[in-house]
C-alpha cells in the first residue's frame, strides 16, 4: 500500500520562486497560494495549463472575490487571504491524496482494474499510433515518481481525445466492452486564454472575475468519488467545470509510490458543451457568428496549424470576438484598480486533432502575446486601434490571397497556404508595447511587418514578372481592416454545369476548396468536413466562407456531435 502522497503538501508544481537562488523549483498547491506573490508560474507547455487551471480552482473554492469590491481590495493586499487558503486546506486536505484508497484526487475511487500501463499517461500517447513515432519511449515506459505523475494526470483529463474507450465495470452503455461517442472535455474543445500578472497571485486575480459559488457548485474534492459509468450531466457552475471529471482515472502505485498502471474510461459528458464553456469558464475565447445561436472558439491558427498571437487584440474591442478575463480585467483598469503601466500578457492556446472524429492529437500550441498595459485597456480608443492593427493583418492577408487567386489563375485552394503571414510574432510584442507611448509610430512599425511578411509571400509564390509587379501593387489598396457590419456574399461559383445537359434541375454550384472541386454535396462527405450537408448548405446560403462552413464544428444534429466527435 503507498503511503499517502497530498498535493497540498508534497512538492509537484513547477514554479519560478522570487526568493530562490534556484528560482526554478516545485511546491505543493499550500505553498503555491500562500506564497502566491513570490513565485511565478511559467506556461510553457500543455501540463502548464491545467496547472494554472487547478490552482484557480482552489484559490477559487477557498477564497476568490465574490463581488468588485471584494476583488479591489484582494488586488492591493500584499497576500492572497492566507487564514482563508489554510481553514479550506484543513478541511479538505485529505481529499486531495493522489493515492487515497477510496476517494483519490481528480480520479475515481471505485475503479480497481488497471487494464493499461503508465504509458497511458504519456502525452504521446494522444497521438495515436503514430505517437510511437514520435515518442519511441512509449513502448517502454517505466513507473512515473509521484510528482510527475499527478502532472501527467492533469494533461490526461484537460486532453483526452474522443472516440472509443474501453467500458467501465457495469457501465449500462457497454457494447462490446467499448464506450463509443465520448467526447472532449471543456478545455480540449475550446480555445483556453489567460493573462499571466507579474506573479502568480496576479495571474490568478486576473483570471478569476469576482463571482459568489453558484448554489449547488463544487469543484472534483468536495463531492463524492465518481461513479465508475459515463454520465450525461450540465455542470453546476465554475468550480465544477474547472475541475470537470471528463474521464474516470485512477492511477495504481507500487509500494514505494510510483505509477506502474492506469485505468482509463469515459467520464462525465457535458450537455452542449461550448454553451457551458463560454457561460462559465473565464478563462477561454470565442467568435460569435452572425446569426448563430452559439459563439465558436476564438480562431488564432493559421492555415497551416501555426499560432497568429497578434490575434488575440481582437478580443480587445469587437462586437464578434471576446474573452470574460479580458472584459474582467478591462473594468478593474477602468476603475483604476489597476496600475496603468502594468503589462498585461495573454497567453492563447488550442488542441489541434488530425481528424473530424477528434480521437488524435498533432500538436497542443501555447502562444504568448503581448496585449498592451492596463492604462491602453482602460482607453476605449487605445483598445480599438490595437483591434484594428490586427484586424490590418487579417485584412492585408485576405487582399493578398484575393489579388494571387485573380492574377494567377489558379485556384484559392492552391493559393491560400502560400500567402500566410508568418514571423509576426515578434513585431507584434515591440508595435504592442510601443502603442503606449506613441500610437502612431506602433501603427507604423507594424505596418511595415505585415508588409515585409506580405512581401515574403509574394517572392515565394511563383509569377510572370509582369503579375508579381501587379500584385506588389495592387495588395495594400483599400485593406479595409474595419470590422465587417454586413452579412458577407457567398462565395462566387467556381464553376457551373449547364442545366439540362444530361442533368435535371438547376444548374449546381461547384466550389474550389480543400484541395479540390466540390459541389456542396460532394464536399459533405469530404473527411475534413465536420457538418451535415443540411448545415453547410444552410450556412453558405448564409453566408459563410465555403471553408469556415465546412471546417468549423456544428451545433445540435451536426456530424460533429455523433460518432466520437465534439461540438
Amino acid at each position: 500500500m503507498p503511503a499517502p502522497y497530498l498535493l497540498t503538501t508534497e512538492s509537484w508544481l513547477p514554479v519560478w520562486d522570487l526568493d530562490s537562488s534556484n528560482s526554478n523549483r516545485r511546491v505543493g498547491i499550500h505553498e503555491a497560494l500562500v506564497r502566491a506573490h513570490r513565485l511565478m508560474l511559467p506556461v510553457l507547455r500543455a501540463e502548464d495549463v491545467a496547472a494554472l487551471r487547478l490552482l484557480a480552482a482552489v484559490y477559487d473554492a477557498a477564497a476568490a472575490p465574490r463581488d468588485t469590491a471584494e476583488w479591489d481590495a484582494a488586488w492591493r493586499a500584499d497576500t492572497l487571504d492566507t487564514d482563508a487558503v489554510d481553514a479550506y486546506l484543513d478541511q479538505w486536505g485529505d481529499r486531495f491524496d493522489l493515492f487515497h484508497p477510496t476517494h483519490p484526487v481528480l480520479q475515481s475511487g471505485v475503479l480497481t482494474e488497471y487494464a493499461r500501463g503508465p504509458e497511458a499517461l504519456h502525452p504521446g500517447s494522444l497521438g495515436g499510433d503514430s505517437g510511437a513515432w514520435f515518442y519511441p519511449a512509449l513502448d517502454q515506459t517505466p513507473p512515473y515518481p509521484a510528482d510527475e505523475a499527478a502532472l501527467l494526470l492533469l494533461h490526461l483529463l484537460t486532453y483526452d481525445v474522443a472516440g472509443i474507450k474501453r467500458a467501465a465495470p457495469g457501465d449500462p452503455a457497454t457494447k462490446g466492452n467499448k464506450i463509443y461517442g465520448s467526447k472532449l472535455g471543456p478545455v480540449a474543445a475550446a480555445t483556453h486564454f489567460h493573462l499571466t500578472g507579474r506573479t502568480l497571485k496576479d495571474t490568478l486575480l486576473l483570471n478569476l472575475p469576482p463571482a459568489p459559488r453558484a448554489p449547488g457548485d463544487a469543484p472534483a474534492w468536495e463531492r463524492d468519488t465518481p461513479p465508475a459509468p459515463m454520465r450525461d450531466r450540465v455542470p453546476t457552475g465554475r468550480l465544477d467545470l474547472l475541475t470537470w471529471p471528463s474521464r474516470r482515472i485512477r492511477l495504481h502505485a507500487t509500494d514505494d509510490g510510483t505509477v506502474d498502471a492506469v485505468a482509463h474510461h469515459d467520464g462525465d459528458r457535458m450537455t452542449d458543451t461550448w454553451q457551458q464553456t463560454s457561460r462559465l469558464d473565464p478563462m477561454t475565447a470565442w467568435t460569435t457568428h452572425k446569426g448563430a445561436d452559439k459563439p465558436t472558439p476564438f480562431q488564432f491558427l493559421d492555415l497551416h496549424g501555426w499560432p497568429q498571437p497578434w490575434r488575440a487584440a481582437l478580443l480587445l474591442d469587437s462586437t464578434r470576438e471576446h474573452s470574460a478575463v479580458l472584459q474582467h480585467v478591462t473594468a478593474a483598469a477602468q476603475r483604476g484598480t489597476l496600475d496603468p503601466s502594468l503589462p498585461l500578457d495573454g497567453v492563447l492556446s488550442a488542441t489541434v486533432h488530425t481528424n473530424r472524429h477528434q480521437s488524435t492529437v498533432s500538436a497542443i500550441p501555447i502562444a504568448p502575446t503581448s496585449l498592451g498595459t492596463a492604462g491602453q485597456l482602460a482607453d476605449p480608443a487605445a483598445r480599438e486601434d490595437l483591434a484594428t492593427m490586427a484586424r490590418y493583418a487579417a485584412a492585408i492577408g485576405r487582399n493578398l490571397r484575393q489579388h494571387a487567386v485573380r492574377i494567377s489563375g489558379r485556384s484559392s485552394a492552391q493559393v491560400a497556404p502560400r500567402m500566410v503571414l508568418t514571423d509576426l510574432d515578434t513585431a507584434w510584442n515591440h508595435a504592442a508595447d510601443l502603442h503606449g507611448e506613441t500610437p502612431q509610430e506602433a501603427r507604423a512599425v507594424w505596418g511595415d511587418a505585415v508588409h515585409e511578411a506580405a512581401e515574403r509571400c509574394i517572392d515565394a509564390f511563383p509569377l510572370r514578372p509582369l503579375e508579381e509587379a501587379e500584385l506588389r501593387t495592387i495588395y495594400r489598396k483599400n485593406p479595409d481592416p474595419q470590422p465587417r457590419t454586413v452579412k458577407p456574399r457567398a462565395p462566387k461559383p467556381a464553376g457551373r454545369r449547364p442545366a439540362g445537359a444530361g442533368q435535371r434541375g438547376p444548374a449546381v454550384t461547384v466550389h474550389e476548396v480543400l484541395g479540390g472541386r466540390y459541389t456542396l454535396s460532394q464536399l459533405s462527405k469530404h473527411p475534413k468536413c465536420v457538418v451535415t450537408y443540411p448545415t453547410l448548405r444552410k450556412r453558405v446560403k448564409d453566408g459563410w466562407d465555403v471553408t469556415e462552413a465546412a471546417t468549423t464544428p456544428g451545433s445540435r444534429g451536426s456530424r460533429s456531435s455523433r460518432g466520437g466527435a465534439q461540438q
